[in-house]
């Protein structure tokens, strides 16, 4: 923004010393009137500029709560891991509760989550390093093309190192519920725990009752089903 200040130039194009609009050989001094025509020209003066406030740099996400999210997922992992096997030991093998071997189980379950995890982190880091893009595509990133380009690139090697340290963290976290005894047998008590309920309520269910077929009803019923596969079938290819 420009502001305008009205100063008396003299023919030279230089100014009188005097302010606009007082003539000549007036005022305090005796000087005597000097023998030019002052006349009126505007000049450009810089206006002061109002600071706007800058925007405000976007705070970076809170690693330590993106832990903690990730831990509580992978617990809800790790409790559904040790109720199916607890439901396959008891329903498939037959054999009756035992809470050592629930907590058995337990350890097991949380020993493959962490080597899932581990794993999951060390592939992101090496994805990063991929994504980022090299020194010689940062140098010779002249245009505006070029150079959104490599900011893509690096905004993705740092989205994937970030979720690398996020499990490197959930990983810790694991590894230190893995030395605490309380916590695996209060995972196998919580795995009895839903294991009852579901099968409870799979025993409340109503059943139909079975339908006797003889064997020509059977077959009957066998062959339209295979009647409505092959009508499904000539549909589907037209043929």
């Amino acid at each position: 923004m420009l502001c305008f200040r009205r100063v008396a130039v003299d023919s030279g194009g230089m100014p009188s010393g005097r302010p606009s609009g007082v003539r000549a050989g007036t005022g305090p001094t005796l000087e005597a009137p000097r023998p030019f025509a002052a006349r009126v020209t505007m000049r450009f003066w810089p206006a002061p500029v109002t600071a706007v406030g800058a925007r405000a740099p976007e705070l970076p996400r809170d690693l330590r709560h993106q832990i903690d999210e990730g831990y509580l997922v992978a617990v809800s992992a790790l409790r559904l891991a040790v109720k199916n096997g607890v439901i396959l030991h008891i329903l498939r093998d037959g054999a009756p509760w035992s809470e050592p071997q629930a907590v058995a189980l337990a350890r097991e379950a949380l020993e493959t989550l962490i080597a899932e995890q581990r794993a999951g982190a060390a592939r992101l880091s090496e994805e990063s390093v991929r994504a980022a893009p090299t020194p010689r595509e940062t140098r010779r990133a002249s245009s505006k093309r070029d150079r959104a380009r490599v900011r893509r690139k690096r905004e993705e090697a740092d989205r994937l190192a970030a979720r690398s340290r996020t499990l490197r963290g959930v990983v810790e976290r694991l590894e230190a519920a893995r030395q605490d005894e309380q916590f695996l047998h209060e995972l196998a008590l919580r795995a009895r725990s839903e294991t009852l309920d579901e099968l409870m309520q799979a025993r409340l269910i109503p059943r139909e009752p079975v339908i006797e077929q003889t064997e020509e009803e059977r077959r009957e019923s066998i062959a339209g089903v295979l009647a409505d596969l092959q009508r499904l079938m000539d549909e589907r290819t037209g043929y």
